[in-house]
């Protein structure tokens, strides 16, 4: 047997649809066995009472006319029987009339079925062996020396033979419409969950598939949950796939980035080798070499490690004055670069965030301002308090970015051809591990022209609340 937390959908559907199909069904046939019941029973009351009427009709003067009752009435003898007993007197026997069969019916032993009916919660019950079960009534009619008690039992066979013939077509009517149910639900079931099975499909053959590996799953047009979760399913997938196309990029750029000093630094190593011992001048050359290579790509170890570090840092926030943390960054790199810094804007301005990541992200976007700039320009910090933001901007009159390289101006190791033609340093990182810092803290980042050459990078803080 399949176990609970093993069945499918299609199962649990199945099921829930059978469970409550027999659940109506059997309501409806005890529904109608009782009506049918009832009915049958109130059927029995009106023959017993209209019998006791009839009863009370054949007294004539007071004196009952048996013979006449008898003629007249329409009483049958097979299923009802009656007694009546004749107590007018004061010392006169009491006189006992018997319907035909009554006597024998009335002096057949009891069995425990009879005498576990006679309980007072079944009062007008009886049972008779050989005879089955009765509907048991009685009357008297009273007056000046009159006593007459009259008792009448109704068959209650038939009745029992009718609710049997009723729970036997409700019983076969379950039976067939358990069975044609069963097929129409499972094929209900099986329509209702065909999306399901076929997203199942896809996706396993998409995880076993070399091929497949970067693949959508398919969207069915209905159910609207299916439909739904296969969408949900394809933008989580498109975001899986996205991330892993970017990481499969930066192991690339990685490797290139690495691969050029190393190949250098093996070479100059390989020539002094060879040549050291003959002509030794070239000695200095290469060791000189081998260091600018080194160092290049000690650079690029720690970026990478800064990186590394940003994705997965937690952010201690605090509230600062970010005026007070621009001027403390400008004065710094005033030292380090060629190019005049001119800070304008507000004087005060509380931002919320980790302190040492916007030093951080102010000295990335300063050390790519002082790249593209000429050495005669001007960097002009500008800090603006809105009603919603507080904006800083770092602008240089450098050459402007194309529009589809703004679109990749943060990923890693991305750098424009502008970047590419000139003799510019860099690994590409620089803005990326900016961006990432950026995003830990809830800041936005984004980048526009300056209008007629240059570049803006702006840093846009929430206001506190």
């Amino acid at each position: 047997m399949t176990r609970k937390k093993d069945r499918t959908t299609y199962q649990e559907i199945r099921q829930s649809f059978i469970i409550l199909f027999i659940f109506f069904a059997l309501f409806t046939g005890a529904a109608v066995v009782t009506v049918v019941g009832v009915h049958l029973v109130h059927q029995s009351e009106s023959q017993s009472i209209q019998l006791l009427r009839s009863l009370n009709r054949s007294f004539i003067d007071d004196k009952p006319d048996w013979n006449q009752w008898r003629k007249s009435s329409n009483i049958n003898t097979e299923n009802t029987y009656v007694r009546v007993t004749d107590q007018s007197g004061a010392n006169r026997q009491s006189d006992v009339f018997y319907s035909k069969g009554a006597h024998t019916f009335l002096s057949s032993n009891p069995t425990p079925i009879s005498k576990s009916l006679h309980l007072p919660f079944f009062p007008a019950l009886t049972y008779s062996k050989h005879y089955g079960l009765f509907y048991y009534r009685s009357g008297e009619r009273r007056g000046e020396h009159k006593k007459i008690k009259s008792e009448i039992w109704l068959s209650l066979n038939s009745i029992i033979k009718t609710l049997a013939s009723v729970i036997l077509v409700v019983l076969g009517t379950l039976f067939v419409g358990l069975i044609l149910g069963w097929f129409v639900i499972s094929l209900i079931a099986k329509r209702l969950t065909r999306s399901l099975q076929m997203l199942q499909r896809t996706a396993q053959s998409h995880s076993q598939s070399v091929v497949n590996v970067e693949s959508l799953l398919p969207v069915p047009n209905s159910p609207v949950e299916v439909r739904e979760l296969a969408t949900s399913f394809n933008d989580l997938l498109s975001a899986i796939i996205e991330n892993n196309k970017r990481e499969k990029a930066f192991i690339s750029n990685a490797s290139h980035e690495l691969r050029t000093p190393i190949a250098a630094i093996r070479g100059h190593i390989s020539l002094v080798k060879r040549r050291g011992k003959d002509h030794p001048e070239i000695i200095d050359t290469s060791l000189h070499f081998i260091d600018d290579e080194s160092a290049k790509m000690q650079a690029l170890v720690n970026s990478l490690l800064a990186l590394s570090r940003a994705d997965k840092e937690v952010v201690q926030k605090t509230t600062f004055d970010l005026v007070a943390i621009v001027n403390e960054t400008v004065e710094e790199q005033r030292v380090l670069l060629e190019q005049n810094i001119e800070v304008r804007g507000a004087k005060t301005a509380s931002v919320n965030a980790n302190q040492t990541n916007v030093l951080q992200i102010l000295s990335t976007l300063f050390d790519n301002a002082g790249k593209y700039a000429g050495d005669d320009s001007t960097i002009t910090v500008q800090i603006t308090n809105t009603a919603h933001d507080t904006i800083l901007s770092v602008e240089n009159n450098g050459p402007s970015i194309p529009d589809e390289d703004k679109k990749h101006i943060f990923d890693r190791f991305y750098r424009g051809d502008h970047a590419h033609n000139s003799q510019i340093t860099g690994n590409g990182l620089g803005l990326a591990i900016a961006a990432q810092l950026a995003t830990l803290n809830g800041i936005q980042i984004k980048v526009a022209d300056v209008v007629p050459h240059g570049v803006r990078f702006e840093l846009v803080f929430k206001k506190i609340a």
